[in-house]
């Protein structure tokens, strides 16, 4: 079936938002008395999953420990990181042609719904997208139910869409809920990872060239 509708992540895909991230996340730690992480290979875990997941994997947060730095995150995020991120040059535009070719396009994100739409709203990507999911407060939505609710409310089956991505979440979420998926190589979830015959966007023209590609 050919593509209608192309869904992007946001964290490491639409912006790089992980200045802004690391940002807030080191704030946490430093105001709960914890060491701040300055190992940016290491850190890179933190973009992408739910803050749980970053928590425990860079700070090795569990339990209550790990549920008061979500909330901190939370409430300091908005006034600490969310306007801290760059653009990957190129995509600005290319979401731009998109649109102008007709393809519906939607934002599934990890990102908290409320702080993802403001940061996007924005930005110079304000009113290119026809939807955008994010996480709940309580972190319960995964990527494959954030797709389907997207194809849902964009009126078009799951097998009509194709997700653009840079981390293996994205990837697990696309094949959980019909999707077609296009790993980008701009972000950080796939660093160092073998490519496994997947076929990456190097740059964001390779990108439109591949979603283009599937709509014929």
């Amino acid at each position: 079936m050919a593509v209608e509708a192309v869904v992007f992540d946001l964290d490491g895909t639409l912006l790089d938002t992980s200045e802004g991230i690391f940002r807030t996340a080191n704030t946490v730690a430093g105001i709960m008395g914890y060491g701040e992480c300055r190992d940016l290979e290491r850190f890179s875990l933190f973009v992408g999953p739910p803050l749980h997941v970053g928590f425990s994997k860079v700070f090795g947060l569990e339990g209550d420990e790990n549920r008061k730095a979500v909330s901190t995150y939370k409430k300091l995020y908005r006034s600490v990181g969310i306007d801290r991120y760059c653009y990957y040059p190129g995509l600005v535009e290319v979401v731009e042609a998109l649109k102008r070719d007709g393809f519906k396009l939607g934002v599934a994100t990890l990102k908290n719904e409320s702080a993802a739409t403001e940061m996007l709203s924005s930005s110079r990507y304000g009113g290119l997208f026809d939807v955008i999911k994010g996480s709940d407060e309580a972190e319960t939505l995964t990527k494959a139910m954030m797709l389907a609710a997207v194809c849902a409310e964009l009126k078009v089956p799951v097998s009509s869409a194709i997700l653009a991505g840079d981390s293996e979440s994205d990837e697990n979420g696309a094949r959980q809920a019909g999707l077609r998926f296009i790993p980008v190589s701009w972000g950080f979830g796939f660093q160092g990872r073998d490519k496994n015959g997947l076929e990456f966007a190097a740059d964001p023209s390779r990108l439109y060239d591949m979603i283009i590609k599937e709509r014929l």
